[in-house]
């Protein structure tokens, strides 16, 4: 029920083009993993608009974004639910990979946990507003 009534609502704001697909004029908020750091390191998004994460891994090796308890209140894009696993999304090295979602207000935790990336600087934060 409650997809369906954001859904409507988004319906009733962009106009019948958008509300078949209300991520299409969606922001694009690009996040960038390296070897331990996130860019940037702490994330502003404003809350219930739809945008699209772009998380592109600069690295040769795997990264993860990871903020379990920010996609548990975030409406992911139905298409892109199969990406985040266990709240986090797997970007392989050289890769991008773009999730859709409309976030909820909060202050969340952000952070890659591969072994040691986390102890190595490889955390942040997302506050939706």
């Amino acid at each position: 029920m409650r997809k369906f009534t954001l859904l409507a609502a988004l319906a009733a704001v962009v106009g019948p083009a958008q509300a078949q697909d209300p991520w299409a004029g969606a922001q694009i908020v690009q996040v960038r993993l390296s070897s331990f750091d996130f860019d940037p390191h702490d994330i502003v998004l404003p809350a219930g608009r739809p945008m699209v994460l772009r998380l592109h891994n600069a690295s040769g090796g795997g990264h993860n974004f990871a903020a379990r308890d920010f996609f548990r209140a975030a409406q992911v894009r139905p298409a892109d639910q199969v990406k985040v696993v266990n709240g986090a999304v797997e970007v392989r090295g050289g890769t991008t990979v773009d999730v859709a979602l409309v976030p909820a207000a909060g202050r969340y935790r952000l952070r890659c946990t591969h072994t040691f990336h986390t102890a190595l600087g490889m955390s942040g934060s997302i506050l939706v507003r």
